[in-house]
């Protein structure tokens, strides 16, 4: 399934991705490339990744939310995941990234 990508903004200042189908080898470069031109805006003081509509995340996908996380921290903005699966948040538990980023449900 491709990746889709639609960037919307919050109260806050943050840039959302709203991301929609699979998160893996494939679509890891189109996620980047989105998260990197978001953070970039001067009007930008963090980031968003809403992970309702993602079906598949592999540990290429972690690695691309690792890279962002990271990217996000280097421009001192912050960085949290929004409304993951089941499947995804327990992936994200299980390689020790639960307490590091701050997940929620709300939209």
């Amino acid at each position: 399934m491709d990746l889709d990508i639609i960037e919307d903004a919050d109260v806050d200042d943050r840039a959302v991705l709203l991301i929609s189908g699979s998160v893996d080898l494939d679509s890891r470069d189109k996620l980047l490339a989105a998260g990197r031109e978001s953070l970039g805006r001067d009007d930008v003081d963090g980031l968003i990744l809403d992970l309702a509509g993602v079906s598949f995340v592999d540990s290429t996908g972690i690695g691309a939310f690792v890279e962002l996380s990271r990217d996000a921290e280097d421009r001192d903005a912050t960085f949290s995941i929004r409304n993951p699966s089941p499947r995804v948040q327990r992936l994200v538990e299980l390689v020790g990234l639960a307490d590091a980023w701050t997940a929620s449900t709300d939209s």
